[in-house]
């Protein structure tokens, strides 16, 4: 199979020979000398330098903002965005660099469907826990202990996730996905304190609950630990807390998928570097 570059490369010749055929039928030859004025574009608007680096500062920006759901779908599409301009500079890297950096997409990609593979679990324990709340019942008691049987698991899977993160090195790019995948692992597997004092988990849920933002106290997964714990009666606040981590697990989805269909591209474009060295 002939490498993309390769089929790139007759493209355009094939276009360069139309395009003087054409010129030629509709202008004859003529000995007259006409001035031809050069018109220059301006390269920024599209530049996938430009994008790059826009990409990174929005990126490293949000290194800094709270570690919250929105946050964090925010910065996976930011972090997709880069991926996506890096594969676009078609530069030509060391054969050395570009096989290191193949093995390292390979690591994030795993964590990228990993974590969207959480999330899918995630939300299907939030449909059952909704219908189990619609129908009232016994059903909603089952839903509820099969929902904490979950967050160990997660706990316990994030935490082998984040180890193999911490032992991926290279550029300032792979440092920024590693530590923005790794606040999705602890924003995924950090769970309320059964040893916290049942009145102030109250009183911040009733904080939440009329209007406080969540992020500066605890995450969004948090809150519905602590409602389905001390408030799971209550079921007008718990369809309320469903309904809004429903709604932000489907914007992580989004995002994760975003940026795993980005990796991807930029393997393929680690892979044509290596192809053409060989």
């Amino acid at each position: 199979m002939f490498p993309s570059h390769a089929f790139t490369h007759i493209y355009t010749q094939l276009l360069l020979l139309s395009s003087a055929e054409s010129r030629n039928m509709a202008f004859p030859e003529t000995h007259l000398h006409m001035p031809i004025r050069s018109i220059s574009l301006p390269s920024r608007i599209h530049h996938p330098s430009a994008k790059f680096q826009a990409a990174l500062s929005q990126l490293q920006t949000c290194q800094n903002s709270s570690s919250d759901s929105q946050s964090l779908q925010v910065s996976l599409f930011n972090l997709s965005e880069l991926y996506h301009s890096l594969h676009q500079l078609n530069h030509s890297l060391p054969t050395a660099q570009a096989e290191h950096s193949l093995d390292v997409s390979a690591t994030l990609l795993d964590s990228c469907e990993a974590a969207r593979n959480l999330i899918l679990t995630l939300r299907e324990h939030l449909l059952n826990l909704q219908s189990a709340l619609r129908r009232k019942g016994n059903s909603m008691d089952v839903q509820i202990k099969e929902y904490f049987v979950f967050r160990k698991k997660i706990k316990k899977e994030t935490s082998k996730l984040i180890l193999g993160l911490k032992k991926l090195d290279g550029s300032e790019t792979t440092a920024l996905a590693v530590s923005l995948l790794r606040s999705l692992f602890m924003f995924l597997s950090t769970a309320t304190s059964m040893k916290t004092n049942t009145c102030t988990l109250k009183f911040v849920s009733k904080l939440i609950g009329g209007g406080r933002s969540s992020s500066s106290i605890m995450s969004e997964l948090q809150n519905l630990d602590l409602v389905l714990r001390y408030d799971g009666d209550n079921s007008k606040e718990v369809k309320k807390t469903l309904e809004i981590l429903e709604e932000r697990t489907e914007g992580l989805e989004a995002a994760l998928d975003s940026l795993f269909k980005s990796l991807v591209q930029y393997r393929v474009y680690l892979l044509n570097i290596l192809t053409t060295h060989s």
